[in-house]
């Protein structure tokens, strides 16, 4: 069917694994683009504020889907306390926002999780879904604060966490599989890999951390992997091109 099966192995590895890079690198770019924009909305202007670990959002809402932000609060004291927090939620513009004050007294040792329902209108831009909450600081205890931006897409099938599921298992199986096919197809050829070849497969390895890292939140890490790949792409386009 083909007159050269291996080098057909090797281009279509080369294509499959490129697919992989690409689809994963822009989900993870516009996932790290939300945390980004959420990091500057309504930013503490209390200096010593502690970051609140304990603050979830969803990846990703397709439209008309609701989802839900849900944040951990403790008392390591050894007495009651009382603890308010803020919570805003951007509302269609990064100037506009609702906010809600939620008062819970704990007593030592007790955890209490709230949450907060948020839904595609909020999104600023019609885009991204900002959350800040503020912790007020109590006695001893510092205030905190933290963030997380919600990715809005506008899908005619699929909830938030399928599409997420979706984009993530096809990124990774495309690099997977087309890092196997072209290295397959290359060793059948009898060719040894050139510079160029390993720099293009460490795009494997950058765009899956690239994901792992603007999943978890963590957007700077995941903007320095995401430069780094964008600065081997060029790379690697500027070499087949000279």
């Amino acid at each position: 069917m083909f007159k050269n099966p291996k080098r057909w192995h090797r281009t279509l590895g080369l294509y499959v694994f490129f697919a992989g890079v690409l689809l994963g690198t822009f989900f993870a770019a516009f996932v790290t683009w939300a945390d980004f924009e959420a990091s500057l909305f309504d930013a503490p202007t209390d200096t010593s504020a502690l970051k609140l670990e304990s603050l979830k959002c969803p990846v990703l809402l397709n439209r008309e889907e609701t989802g839900t932000v849900t944040a951990t609060f403790a008392n390591p004291a050894e007495w009651a306390i009382r603890r308010t927090i803020d919570a805003h939620i951007s509302h269609g513009f990064v100037i506009l926002m609702r906010e809600e004050r939620n008062r819970i007294d704990l007593q030592p040792g007790e955890e209490r999780t709230l949450q907060w329902t948020i839904a595609p209108e909020d999104a600023a831009w019609g885009r991204f879904i900002l959350v800040r909450l503020h912790v007020q600081r109590n006695g001893a205890l510092p205030p905190r604060s933290g963030s997380c931006g919600v990715l809005v897409v506008k899908l005619p099938f699929g909830s938030g966490t399928q599409i997420t599921i979706a984009t993530v298992v096809l990124s990774v199986l495309w690099i997977v599989a087309g890092a196997v096919l072209w290295l397959r197809g290359t060793e059948a050829q009898r060719k040894d890999l050139r510079p160029v070849d390993y720099l293009a497969l460490s795009l494997g390895p950058l765009t899956l951390l690239a994901l792992i890292t603007s999943m978890l939140g963590n957007w700077f890490i995941s903007l320095i992997l995401l430069i780094l790949a964008i600065l081997a792409i060029v790379t690697i386009v500027t070499w087949v091109l000279s």
